[in-house]
């Protein structure tokens, strides 16, 4: 029986022609028992080309390795990219050493290297990239201005600007640099916020209309929370549809999905979340965006100032252009609703929400108007 294995790719032209083998006696070739004699058949063994070939995918990989473990070395060059250091292009004097030191202090300290090495280490383990481990990184309060860092996070952790994500000047300077230190809307603080100059009202005149009514939550809210919502639209220049009102609680007869959904801040209208816009009810002010954050900040703190007892925005909470404001606390001290949980303020990126008092996943400008 002729055997007619393809030479391709264990070829000459190849680099690896593999091995010319032949056999006597009996070749059991797809089930059949044939006598032959010495030279008849002529196999060639691509498993020894194989795993040169591998051998040699192997070894590039290394090769890679080791570069990408030269460019984390150097990743410590504001201006010049990642490939050179600024103590190898200026002259090698003690200051320029000294802020060459404290560059790659401050970068190892980001814990930014831990996780190239891991996943340089373990390539199909996607899960040293996940987006809990770099949160992790931003939680650790380590002083640097690398991705991580307290005061240069951004979305997830990366730098702020990413991916044309806004940026918010601070009166703060980096110690290292000098420049002024850019926060994301999701970190910057009230005073900082305060401070940057934006416009603190809109373009909108303190109309405010419900536009819930093919919503679950279709009930109005209470007159209190109504007033609290107006007066604040009024003061930050804006117009409000409130998009989702109030429900019927389950101990009078709500049903899941039908006449009410999630939290208990919107029974019997306690509760709103409204859009807010400019003149026009047409495009809703978003939170991660600098100039309409600023805004927002104006609305929330009159809404706070007048009685409101919670709110929640930003932080990819409802999109980043939803806006939570309430009475619920107030509602449940008079009986009339019940399990309202403690929490005060929130922002989005937990799938339970879990309101607490510490503020938790809630922008950090939030975080100060509760605090005040």
């Amino acid at each position: 029986m002729a055997n007619t294995t393809p030479s391709t790719p264990n070829t000459t032209e190849s680099g690896h022609p593999g091995n010319t083998m032949t056999h006597t006696g009996t070749d059991a070739h797809e089930g059949s028992t044939v006598t032959s004699t010495e030279g008849e058949h002529s196999h060639l063994h691509f498993d020894d080309g194989y795993k040169l070939h591998f051998g040699e995918i192997a070894s590039l990989f290394e090769d890679i390795q080791a570069d990408i473990r030269i460019i984390t070395a150097r990743a410590t060059d504001y201006n010049k990219g990642n490939y050179t250091r600024t103590s190898d292009k200026t002259t090698p004097n003690a200051a320029n050493q000294a802020l060459q030191a404290a560059k790659e202090v401050n970068f190892t300290e980001a814990d930014v290297l831990k996780f190239i090495n891991a996943e340089l280490v373990r390539p199909s383990m996607f899960s040293d990239l996940h987006e809990n481990n770099y949160s992790s990184m931003r939680a650790a309060g380590k002083h640097t201005g690398y991705a991580g860092g307290v005061y240069s996070n951004g979305p997830d952790g990366k730098p702020v600007g990413y991916a044309g994500s806004d940026a918010i000047k601070t009166p703060e300077t980096d110690p290292l640099t000098g420049e002024f230190i850019l926060k994301s809307p999701n970190d910057i603080s009230l005073v900082d916020l305060k401070a940057a100059g934006l416009p603190e009202k809109g373009g909108g005149s303190g109309i405010v209309k419900y536009t819930n009514q093919g919503s679950i939550r279709k009930l109005p809210i209470q007159e209190e929370l109504m007033n609290i919502i107006k007066g604040a639209a009024s003061g930050a220049s804006v117009n409000a549809a409130i998009f989702s009102g109030g429900q019927v609680p389950f101990t009078q007869g709500g049903i899941n999905r039908v006449n009410r959904t999630g939290s208990n801040r919107h029974d019997l209208g306690y509760g709103a979340d409204v859009y807010l816009y400019h003149d026009e009810f047409k495009t809703p002010l978003r939170a991660d965006i600098a100039k309409d954050l600023r805004v927002i900040v104006t609305f929330v703190e009159a809404c706070k100032g007048a009685g409101a007892t919670a709110a929640g925005f930003g932080n990819t909470y409802m999109g980043d252009t939803g806006i939570h404001v309430d009475i619920a606390l107030k509602g449940q001290a008079a009986g009339a609703i019940t399990n309202i949980k403690p929490g005060n303020c929130w922002g989005g990126r937990d799938p339970n929400r879990k309101y607490a008092p510490s503020f938790a996943l809630s922008p950090q400008c939030l975080k100060d108007i509760w605090a005040a």
